[in-house]
């Protein structure tokens, strides 16, 4: 793909994002299915929700862009916007209107971020929270697409499960910050470390109690031991990236097998 793709805004330009998208998606997915609520929609939402990133990076470019520059990423803004609109529509048609609540808790996630992205911050850690946040809340929107009907018997297992994705790619935030912007930076080494380590006593605890599988626990001590031993190795985006898919592989694995 051409440098000029990137830089007017056709192809988004941020490769860890395509897991943070798909990942999700393709949980609630599961999660779905195994509850008897899947449905072609699903295939409507997918489409909604990759336009939508689309569209939203695009707006992230227009916000932080020169004035004399935003006409360069105003045509990918309006085509996606447009098809990620008309594709919400399909699944609102197929999923049932009541879908539409679920904007009410974007938008306080989404907006903030663009602001940050307005002030050239996209790449703070607190957009990174924002937009992780959004991304794992899917996870939810893709198995109960009413959030007004989640049975009161049905809500813990999805929410845990939503927690535990927002908890491995927001620490997948903060440990490729330690390998490549923040490289060296101890402070940040000792957050993703903590973080990585919270998560493992937090899925050991809920384990032990039987409220989820053992391999949780598993997953994020392995995310804990990269955390701590991969920043001093001075890996390239590349290797990075290929460890990481491997890591979200095995996620979406275990919950096919769990």
């Amino acid at each position: 793909m051409s440098g000029r793709a990137f830089r007017t805004g056709w192809v988004p330009n941020q490769h860890g994002a395509w897991a943070m998208l798909v990942t999700p998606f393709a949980i609630g997915l599961i999660l779905a299915v195994r509850a008897g609520t899947a449905g072609g929609w699903l295939l409507a939402l997918f489409a909604c929700w990759m336009l939508g990133y689309f569209a939203f990076h695009d707006a992230s470019l227009w916000l932080k862009a020169a004035p004399s520059r935003r006409h360069r990423c105003l045509a990918p803004l309006i085509t996606y916007g447009l098809a990620s609109a008309t594709a919400g529509l399909v699944t609102l048609m197929g999923a049932g209107w009541a879908m539409a609540w679920w904007g009410l808790a974007y938008l306080p996630l989404l907006l903030p971020a663009l602001w940050l992205a307005s002030r050239r911050q996209e790449r703070a850690t607190a957009g990174g929270a924002l937009t992780v946040a959004a991304a794992s809340l899917m996870t939810l929107v893709a198995r109960f697409p009413d959030p007004r009907t989640l049975p009161a018997d049905e809500w813990l297992t999805p929410v845990l499960v939503t927690g535990a994705v927002f908890a491995y790619l927001f620490g997948t935030v903060l440990y490729v910050k330690t390998n490549i912007r923040e490289r060296g930076s101890r402070g940040f080494l000792l957050a993703s470390i903590t973080w990585h380590g919270a998560a493992t006593v937090v899925a050991a605890t809920l384990a032990g109690v039987g409220v989820l599988p053992w391999w949780w626990a598993a997953f994020f001590a392995a995310t804990t031991i990269r955390a701590a031993w991969v920043p001093r190795l001075g890996w390239s985006a590349r290797k990075l990236g290929m460890v990481e898919v491997v890591f979200t592989v095995v996620l979406i694995v275990c919950f096919l097998v769990a």
